[in-house]
């Protein structure tokens, strides 16, 4: 028995659908930055909100001393805190609209807002 190992052109058509998918949700949700994204940096006696695109570096005063917010290539996080355990600043880069950085000892909230096209969950 010989078998035809050839591809057929319905092989071709599936093949470039799945890349052209692949393709699209790589862009959609990796590379493209959604227009609008603002970071809200909320503490004691301070509320403020800065566009992700520029970069800066913000020194926010709470009760322990001055908290350090870095924004930076589209991601905001914390670059240095007085408190003690410094989980804010092992927290992370945030990008993503909803995403937060708390620095509980500090009273201080660094929040990504703008156009949401997810939904991680819906109550009523």
């Amino acid at each position: 028995m010989k078998t035809n190992k050839r591809f057929k052109i319905g092989d071709f058509v599936i093949i470039a659908a799945v890349v052209i998918f692949i393709l699209f949700f790589f862009y959609r949700n990796v590379l493209s930055k959604p227009a609008g994204r603002r970071v809200e940096i909320t503490a004691q006696a301070y509320e403020n909100s800065f566009f992700l695109d520029e970069d800066r570096v913000v020194e926010v005063e709470g009760p322990l001393g001055i908290t350090e917010v870095l924004i930076s290539d589209g991601e905001a996080w914390v670059r240095s805190s007085p408190c003690r355990e410094k989980i804010c600043i092992k927290m992370g880069r945030i990008k993503r609209v909803s995403e937060q950085v708390v620095c509980i000892p500090n009273r201080v909230v660094v929040e990504v807002v703008g156009e949401n096209g997810r939904v991680d969950g819906v109550t009523r």
